[in-house]
């Protein structure tokens, strides 16, 4: 009797957590809508902007896809982008600023850092700040 209700709890426990198991990945593909720009600091250059949506992938942005993968891999915090590519970069001083502005699987995005050039960013925070 005591193995019988054993059993039915441990059915009952493997049940929630399979109907709990869908509610939880859809709620990690939340629709994501980002802004990106990238701007010359201190220079006569226009900006560039590129739209990235993910979930589904689009936008304008030229590498949505890897850039999005990117982002969900750092669970949408740009700061933990980190060193993606094995990019050599020259030590030429072309700052540039990358910022951030959206929404990130619901959650508001207001994100802004200076690289020491183009290729700085593109290392630094692989394909969100390529274009």
């Amino acid at each position: 009797m005591a193995a019988t209700r054993f059993i039915r709890g441990l059915l009952l426990a493997a049940t929630a957590v399979l109907m709990l198991t869908p509610a939880t990945a859809g709620a990690a593909a939340a629709p994501s809508d980002l802004t990106l720009t990238i701007a010359a600091k201190g220079r006569a250059e226009l900006p560039r902007t590129v739209t990235l949506r993910c979930a589904p992938t689009g936008g304008s942005h030229p590498k949505a896809a890897a850039a999005c993968d990117g982002l969900t891999s750092a669970g949408g915090d740009f700061e933990q982008l980190g060193q993606v590519h094995a990019t050599q970069c020259t030590m030429e001083l072309k700052p540039v600023v990358g910022t951030a502005h959206g929404t990130w699987q619901g959650r508001p995005v207001h994100f802004e850092k200076e690289f020491g050039n183009q290729c700085v960013a593109s290392s630094a925070a692989g394909a969100v700040f390529d274009f």
